[in-house]
């Protein structure tokens, strides 16, 4: 039996899509998620088949003290799985977080002397390493104890080799064999229904795509401000934007109604035929985000053939070549070239879609962490 630990079930299809192919393979699981809202029960529910799987829902978390108290929240968290799971039944636990869910499962591996994996994502280095300061240690016995430690991408990895400092640490040198990159999947729909990189485009209108929120690490309102800028000097540049929501949402609007000629707005669409159709008429899709762990919509631009704009040392970056330009998210001109440089070197952008393709399939990436929890299964 594997049991997830994971924070944010409810809040991303990631782990829905790889919990529904593990069960397509025959692993029974136990999928346990502490969530602070009441509205997030059941969401990304899918029924599982193989027998004593399920998913559990458990309302024990606040939006106070338990986003203060770190310790405390993972004790609370390890007493509610002991009250609701039967850890005898459990092989191997995966915790999809280092610190949110890495916590819980060292305590319970401790305990129970139950073998455990984490995996690191941006909010564990942006934050949790970075702000919780007197919590560091415990962090490094939580990867020290790990199994495996698993990387979303090769950007995430060097950054974790440079904040532990692998390569001089004797204390740390056994973590090092123990990092594994394992991508993200992406929906199936955008395997099946992927679009050859455009040869050429039009020299009178170079048409950009944003897929998400307005929050402010997004840094839409800067993309905006370098979409104005340019199109000071040549107004061809137009931004079409989908999403919505975020602390950014009023000042976003505000520039989509005071500039029509320059942003068209959608808002959610959640209609994946219309949003493919979308992807189609763009040259290039920009993101400029900071603290993205991975950032599927930089995967589902790419499978749209669309080069891309990010950010260095995050989401994707480091994964493929020729995919596109990285820019600074808080510089506008930074911005500004990035987007030039994409629409003045257009054919140079030559990625193999096929390999992307290959990658980001969750059967195959499924199969991978069958494979790492092979070893511990009875």
């Amino acid at each position: 039996m594997i049991l997830h630990i994971t924070n944010d079930y409810s809040g991303s299809t990631v782990y829905k899509n790889l919990v529904g192919e593990l069960d397509k393979l025959g692993l029974a699981q136990i999928v346990y998620n502490p969530i602070k809202e009441k509205s997030r029960i059941g969401k990304n529910k899918i029924d599982l088949t193989v027998p004593d799987s399920k998913i559990i829902y458990a309302h024990i978390l606040n939006k106070t003290t338990d986003r203060i108290f770190y310790r405390k929240k993972i004790k609370k968290i390890v007493k509610d799985i002991e009250s609701k799971i039967d850890l005898k039944k459990v092989d191997f636990i995966h915790a999809h977080t280092w610190y949110s869910d890495g916590g819980v499962a060292y305590l319970l591996s401790k305990k129970y002397n139950i073998p455990f994996m984490v995996a690191v994502r941006s909010t564990d280095l942006d934050i949790f390493y970075k702000y919780l300061y007197f919590d560091r240690k415990f962090g490094i016995e939580i990867l020290k104890s790990a199994e495996s430690i698993i990387l979303i991408s090769q950007a995430f990895k060097d950054r974790l080799i440079g904040i532990l400092d692998l390569e001089t640490s004797k204390n740390l040198n056994n973590i090092s064999t123990k990092l594994k990159i394992v991508p993200n999947g992406i929906d199936q729909f955008w395997l099946d229904n992927p679009t050859p990189k455009k040869l050429s485009i039009s020299t009178d209108r170079f048409n950009l795509i944003y897929v998400g929120t307005f929050i402010k690490r997004k840094k839409l309102e800067q993309v905006q401000q370098a979409i104005i800028k340019l199109n000071n000097k040549s107004p061809k540049y137009h931004l079409h934007i989908i999403g919505g929501k975020g602390e950014n949402e009023k000042k976003i609007l505000e520039l989509i109604n005071e500039f029509p000629q320059y942003f068209s707005y959608y808002g959610y669409i959640s209609d994946r035929e219309e949003l493919l159709k979308l992807y189609k008429q763009a040259d290039v899709f920009i993101m400029p985000s900071k603290r993205e762990t991975f950032g599927l919509v930089y995967l589902e631009a790419l499978t749209q053939g669309l080069p891309i704009i990010y950010v260095k040392n995050e989401g994707i970056d480091g994964f493929y070549e020729n995919v596109g330009e990285t820019v600074d998210p808080d510089n506008i001109e930074s911005i500004c070239k990035g987007i030039m440089k994409i629409e003045n070197n257009y054919e140079k952008y030559n990625f193999d879609l096929s390999t992307i393709l290959i990658n980001h399939n969750w059967v195959l990436i499924a199969c991978k962490y069958q494979q790492i929890y092979q070893k511990w299964l009875g």
